[in-house]
């Protein structure tokens, strides 16, 4: 197996992931999938030779990182802007000649070396001082002591305050869990966004560039020389059925291209649907 081939299996395998990922609501995998989907992608870029599969290889990859970028605005909002260059040092001129230091003051000269005092001889040895009495206690009561040797004690006797009593613990309430936020996902794509702002042109012809890069990354046919409509026919024998619709849209892309045709509502309308279809497929 060649290498692009090996590739081209592990973007389809990670599309799909991150696909999958994305309905299932786990927003983080699918964001990181999406990237490595858009990675693969660039390395077909770097080793395709023809100009044509390399421009269907980067309207996908921009396709992901678009969604990668939505996924993350969802997830952790948008990022904030940091300045690198302006903690930088600025750069000399070309040609500037360095600059001296300034003269720095002279140095103060070392001190004179100085006679060393002899210390002082080491005091003679002392007796220590006796150790403190020990002071005695003096003796208890005579009714305390005789109470001590009874086992009696006053202070069992004597009842104790409310105050001494140490209120009961209060019972902990249950702490309500705060409402998820729910993540509303944008549900429509560039074509579908031309569609509502009545550029049917740009949108007829957005839908054709996604169908095509769809087809040559599904069917693995990278060859120049295959024009859309190869690729629907080749598409259909496959079993994709979608794409016997979207013969339609090619026929309206041809007119638009060739006799400067302006497609009306209703066109653009159905050419999204059948994109939609063939994408979803």
């Amino acid at each position: 197996m060649s290498s692009t081939k090996y590739i081209f299996d592990r973007v389809k395998k990670t599309a799909n992931k991150a696909i999958q990922a994305e309905r299932n609501g786990n927003l983080t995998a699918a964001f990181e999938l999406f990237l490595q989907a858009a990675e693969l992608l660039n390395q077909l870029i770097a080793i395709e030779k023809t100009k044509k599969i390399r421009d269907s290889y980067y309207q996908k990859a921009k396709e992901y990182i678009k969604r990668a970028k939505e996924i993350r605005t969802l997830v952790s909002g948008p990022p904030d802007d940091i300045d690198l260059v302006k903690d930088l040092p600025s750069t000399p001129k070309t040609g500037s000649k360095p600059v001296p230091p300034k003269d720095k003051p002279p140095l103060p000269p070392p001190p004179a070396d100085k006679k060393h005092t002899p210390l002082p001889p080491p005091p003679k040895d002392k007796t220590p001082p006796p150790p403190p009495k020990e002071k005695t206690l003096p003796p208890p009561p005579d009714d305390m002591t005789a109470k001590m040797m009874r086992g009696e004690d006053d202070s069992q006797d004597k009842p104790k305050k409310a105050a001494d009593i140490p209120p009961p613990p209060k019972p902990s309430e249950p702490k309500t869990p705060p409402p998820e936020e729910k993540i509303d996902l944008p549900s429509k794509t560039t074509y579908e966004l031309l569609l509502d702002e009545g550029n049917y042109r740009d949108c007829i012809k957005e839908c054709a560039h996604s169908v095509e890069a769809e087809l040559r990354v599904r069917m693995g046919m990278f060859d120049e020389q295959l024009t859309l409509g190869m690729l629907i026919e080749k598409g259909s024998a496959k079993g994709i059925e979608a794409l016997k619709d979207f013969k339609f849209v090619n026929i309206i892309l041809n007119r638009i291209e060739h006799e400067n045709y302006r497609p009306s509502h209703k066109d653009a309308e159905n050419a999204v649907f059948i994109t939609t279809k063939i994408l979803m497929s």
